[in-house]
């Protein structure tokens, strides 16, 4: 599947080896170099509608690096509003970054997104989101 089509699994409660809830995103406007914008398709309410920011980029020569290169980059920003009693709106944020040298190996990037997806519902690091607890 693409970015342009991307779904993601939702709702703990109903996620089985079958499957689960889907969020569903499409891309949004004409996507720029390395660069794209995902809107959830179900939310009808344009202030309140979650959004994924994806960015991407190559390396580049530095001569400054350990092999002459930078690492390659890439972002994922996860934006989901949220309306206050008090009738305003703020911005609730996931950012998930990934910087790789040249020389890394396919299972190396994929223990990279491994970990990186473990930390985020693992019972040892939630409950730093959840109440900001870091003993």
């Amino acid at each position: 599947m693409s970015l342009s089509n991307a779904g993601i699994v939702t709702a703990p409660s109903s996620i089985a080896a079958t499957g689960g809830t889907a969020l569903n995103f499409s891309s949004v406007g004409s996507p720029s170099k390395g660069k794209v914008s995902l809107i959830v398709t179900a939310d009808t309410d344009l202030r309140l509608r979650r959004t994924i920011d994806v960015s991407a980029s190559a390396p580049t020569v530095n001569a400054g690096a350990p092999n002459g290169y930078s690492q390659a980059r890439v972002q994922f920003l996860f934006r989901k509003p949220k309306l206050l009693a008090n009738g305003k709106i703020t911005v609730n944020t996931v950012s998930v970054n990934f910087g790789y040298d040249v020389e890394t190996t396919q299972a190396e990037i994929q223990e990279l997104l491994d970990v990186a997806s473990q930390m985020c519902f693992d019972a040892d690091f939630t409950p730093t989101v959840k109440s900001l607890s870091i003993s």
